[in-house]
């Protein structure tokens, strides 16, 4: 069997594999690693080259540093800004949506929510207001916001995971720390005010199935001493300043980032064990093994087929805007199903393919996969947030559909209208 012929099945595995749900990410990205070098694809150097990149050690140390965050008390404040909601439907869809909006800055929209249900679902009743009006366009507004801000790992998400695909492929691009925030920008306010405005009117009157209110989740109050707390606030604003400004300084990003990571644990805000539990080894591995995936795609040539096969899709346009829209609708397709994370992983390098093929600029095409898998509103597997607002709220799948398809459309329409506008392809 030829090495290109391997490659594409070693890349439909990880399709598959990732859509079944069945097989854990760090699985996957080391059993790339493992067949790229059993299979003399490529060289041990090359198939291991992904975990030496620096963009990867970024990525660790933002977990890291994100996890010190998490030991605060900024939590807890921004709770605080619940009681200062209103008492109507549209009140605590703005209220519970922004500070969830918030806390997506930090951890996952599904965890953010998690936190909230609790309040969400005692003031619903308290106020007498109808739950399923409410908490579906709550996790709307998260998902939009998830990982808006160069913020926490939402720098490895954003900044170093794009500029890893870049500098695999040879490219002389890079992101800055605010291009994914820019490219969202329109969305993101668009579809908040979309949740807010109008979901409450198209979300069911009445619960489709039996509700739960056993799903939420607890809160840990910060055990770190007053001056622990306001050094992780300095070491977390401090390095997210630096690596703003690294270019300017001529200091490597990645230094900045190691060294944020060494001072939480100077300063006994994290531990050597807190620091290894924070990464999410799963998705790291992932992201590593893709990298060299790749690399064999392009070795081999079978990048060149992907890319032919794309643009017999597209029906062999150069035209942006008509690529701009494929490359969206692909992504808020298949996000639906291979949830936000692996399918930004997945997609990437093969929009990149395209963009070096047709010498785009792949700037705005990268933020438009980013665009259309943060759009995933409508099905169970989309999000682990999903599932569990069905169950609270009692919406049915239908339901799910027929409220999240709407501000899918919205924000992939816009973000094709302001990405093409603001990063041109040519």
């Amino acid at each position: 069997m030829s090495p290109l012929i391997i490659t594409l099945v070693i890349l439909i595995g990880v399709f598959v594999a990732l859509l079944s749900g069945k097989v854990s990410y760090g699985i996957i990205g080391g059993a790339i690693v493992v067949l790229l070098m059993l299979t003399n694809v490529l060289t041990p150097a090359e198939a291991l080259s992904g975990f030496s990149n620096t963009n990867v050690v970024i990525m660790f140390c933002m977990m890291a540093i994100s996890a010190g965050l998490m030991k605060t008390s900024l939590i807890e404040h921004i709770l605080g800004l619940v009681g200062k909601v209103g008492k109507s439907e549209r009140a605590l869809v703005a209220g519970f949506g922004l500070i969830a909006a918030a806390m997506a800055q930090f951890m996952s929209a599904f965890v953010a929510v998690a936190c909230l249900l609790p309040f969400i679902t005692g003031m619903c009743k308290e106020l007498g207001i109808k739950r399923t009006k409410v908490i579906y366009p709550i996790i709307i507004i998260a998902l939009t916001f998830v990982s808006w801000l160069p913020v926490g790992t939402a720098v490895a998400n954003n900044f170093a995971q794009p500029n890893g695909y870049l500098e695999n492929y040879g490219s002389a691009v890079r992101f800055s720390m605010f291009d994914m925030t820019i490219a969202r920008l329109p969305g993101v306010v668009l579809t908040t005010i979309f949740a807010i405005f109008i979901l409450p009117k198209i979300c069911p009157e009445k619960s489709s199935i039996d509700t739960r209110d056993d799903l939420g989740k607890e809160i840990q109050k910060s055990t770190l001493e007053p001056w622990r707390e306001k050094a992780a606030y300095a070491i977390t604003a401090g390095t997210m300043g630096l690596m703003i400004l690294s270019s300017t300084l001529g200091i490597d990003t990645c230094l900045i980032a190691c060294g944020g990571t060494l001072l939480m644990v100077l300063f006994g805000i994290l531990d050597d064990a807190q620091v290894i539990a924070s990464v999410n080894w799963g998705m790291l591995f992932l992201f590593a093994g893709v990298l060299p995936l790749a690399t064999a795609l392009t070795k081999t040539g079978a990048s060149e087929l992907i890319v032919d096969f794309i643009l017999k899709i597209i029906g062999g346009s150069t035209n942006p805007w008509i690529i701009s829209i494929v490359f969206v609708v692909m992504s808020f397709i298949v996000a639906q199903f291979l949830a936000s994370i692996p399918c930004i992983q997945v997609l990437m390098p093969l929009v990149l393919m395209v963009c070096v093929q047709l010498n785009m600029s792949p700037i705005g095409a990268l933020s438009l996969v980013n665009i259309g898998a943060t759009a995933a509103y409508l099905t169970p597997m989309a999000n682990p947030g999903i599932p569990m607002c069905m169950a609270t709220g009692g919406y049915s799948a239908k339901d799910c559909i027929k409220i999240g398809i709407l501000p899918g459309i919205l924000v992939c329409t816009v973000g094709v209208i302001w990405c093409s506008l603001f990063f041109p392809a040519y």
